[in-house]
């Protein structure tokens, strides 16, 4: 097995290894890269539902199946990710999967099964070294705050269906589903690192904030975000997968591909509450 980095910040690709079969040792080396390096990936797989859902419950319990993702038939928690023809992506968001639960995921197992000719790239960054990157008073000022974090980030995705009479599937499932609080500088439960933890899909606001002055913070932390310098990305082959920690990094799909087919396997595996990370112990 060789692991090679993608850049000093975020991302390795792993060669010379069969997910379908690993040795105890080689996951254990697959779990340091995957804690170092936030997100791994592999190419020539040949994972099934089965394989793939084995592969993700290594990492731990696996999460209950998504509310508005369709999934594989016969398995609930193995999501389909697809664009068809007449039904394109749509706008694309940087986000951190399902942190409109009030515990997030762990991690999640993609897939690659079918491909456009050109484009449709994802793109992850390392919300840890966001965080290390923001000046002092920053980081003194989001100390003890609270984010509002909601599914309403769905409204309007290709996931969000309507009916017959033009009602949004997710605004009617979401009633449901109330918003949740997170702190806005998390502690990462297994390396005690400090992350940023908000994303521009699902987090609404800052709690206690005047909204002027909420918008105007997390958009000055989204732009941010943003900088190339936290970032990697990763072309898709059929048979290729990607593992992330959802704990500490964001990722955007590029829907730069129109309505060409393009169909991905997602396996989520839970989390534990987010814990609130202070200056102070740095």
């Amino acid at each position: 097995m060789r692991i090679l980095p993608s850049n000093t910040v975020v991302g390795a690709m792993i060669e010379d290894v069969d997910l379908s079969s690993l040795t105890k040792d080689e996951f254990e080396r697959i779990y340091d890269a995957f804690l170092k390096h936030k997100v791994i990936f592999f190419r020539k797989q040949n994972l099934s539902p089965e394989s793939q859902l084995a592969l993700a419950s290594r990492f731990g319990t696996l999460e209950k199946p998504h509310p508005f993702f369709p999934h594989v038939s016969g398995f609930p928690q193995v999501s389909v990710i697809e664009t068809e023809r007449g039904n394109p992506p749509g706008k694309s968001y940087w986000h951190t999967d399902m942190t409109w639960q009030a515990v997030p995921p762990k991690c999640s197992v993609l897939v690659a099964q079918h491909l456009p000719d050109h484009g449709g790239d994802t793109i992850w960054l390392s919300m840890e070294a966001v965080y290390q990157a923001l000046p002092m008073t920053v980081k003194q000022c989001l100390e003890n705050k609270r984010a509002v974090h909601a599914v309403q980030g769905f409204v309007g995705s290709r996931f969000d269906k309507h009916d017959g009479m033009g009602l949004s599937q997710v605004e009617k499932l979401s009633k449901d589903i109330d918003a949740v609080l997170h702190p806005l500088v998390v502690q990462h439960l297994e390396t005690g690192n400090p992350t940023l933890f908000i994303n521009e899909q699902f987090t609404q606001c800052i709690d206690g904030e005047e909204p002027k002055e909420s918008d105007a913070l997390l958009a000055s932390l989204f732009s941010f975000c943003r900088e190339e310098a936290f970032q990697v990305r990763f072309k898709w082959e059929v048979g290729s997968v990607a593992i992330w920690d959802n704990r500490c990094t964001q990722h955007f799909a590029v829907t730069d591909y129109g309505d060409a087919p393009r169909r991905l396997h997602r396996v989520v595996v839970e989390g534990t509450q987010p814990k609130a990370f202070e200056t102070s112990n740095t």
